[in-house]
């Protein structure tokens, strides 16, 4: 239903909107890191069981308290061309601090991290036994350029913010609750500044997800916002038209 109501460059009037549709939405396959592919191959094989922690909304699998690792990571890790597109849209941005909420097994993470090596990223995770696990992953790919704050986000994000200063990119994978939704992305909205990116994971996963996405376009400070389906972006220009659009990806 999207691919059909979507729109593409045709039905972009805005310069800036039409630039990050054709330059990055488009630009298909990259980045593209073998070493964390094949890392995502061998945890949608792996049949050992994990104990799984959810504060958010979960399903019948995320909601099991035992899950087996390939079951887990099927259901919810990005697949290659969402992660590499997440990329495209935060190195774009040129950030110096990412924030993402939902570390989970750390592929998007580890993605993000080398696509913006000069970037800090801080990934909050209330999961142990999948930050023991991303930690591992992030050590073998020798990276350092990420810190997991660990814990329920609903008493981690605000602590952590009132210590921080303005942030670049944020995305907001987790919970998937209408409530804390909203309340995660106006904390980070109170930190984001004129060229920030505010990402929005799984925006039809519930009809909560849908109502929060929607109420966050509304907000004043969202002056651009872009509907791709699995992934919603919200822009901070100052001056610019308000606009709302859904785009094909």
């Amino acid at each position: 239903m999207h691919y059909i109501i979507g729109g593409n460059e045709h039905n972009i009037h805005s310069p800036f909107v039409y630039g990050i549709y054709t330059r990055i939405i488009q630009n298909h396959g990259t980045p593209n890191y073998e070493h964390v592919n094949q890392h995502y191959f061998e945890l949608i094989e792996d049949d050992h069981y994990i104990y799984n922690i959810n504060p958010g909304a979960g399903t019948s699998i995320t909601s099991n308290k035992n899950v087996p690792i390939k079951q887990l990571a099927r259901h919810s890790i990005k697949q290659l061309p969402w992660r590499q597109l997440l990329c495209r849209l935060t190195h774009e941005r040129d950030p110096k601090i990412i924030i993402e909420l939902g570390t989970s097994f750390g592929i998007t993470t580890a993605y993000l991290a080398l696509t913006c090596p000069e970037a800090k990223i801080y990934t909050f995770e209330a999961n142990p036994a999948l930050i023991g696990l991303s930690q591992k992953l992030f050590s073998d790919l020798g990276i350092h350029n990420i810190e997991i704050i660990e814990g329920n986000i609903d008493e981690t994000l605000l602590p952590f913010l009132k210590k921080t200063g303005k942030i670049d990119v944020a995305y907001i994978d987790a919970n998937h609750r209408f409530r804390p939704s909203i309340r995660y992305a106006e904390y980070l909205m109170d930190h984001m500044h004129e060229k920030s990116l505010l990402i929005l994971d799984d925006l039809y996963w519930s009809y909560e997800m849908t109502r929060a996405w929607e109420g966050l376009c509304k907000k004043k400070q969202v002056t651009v916002s872009i509907d791709l389906w699995q992934i919603g972006l919200m822009y901070f220009r100052k001056g610019q038209l308000k606009e709302n659009f859904r785009l094909r990806f």
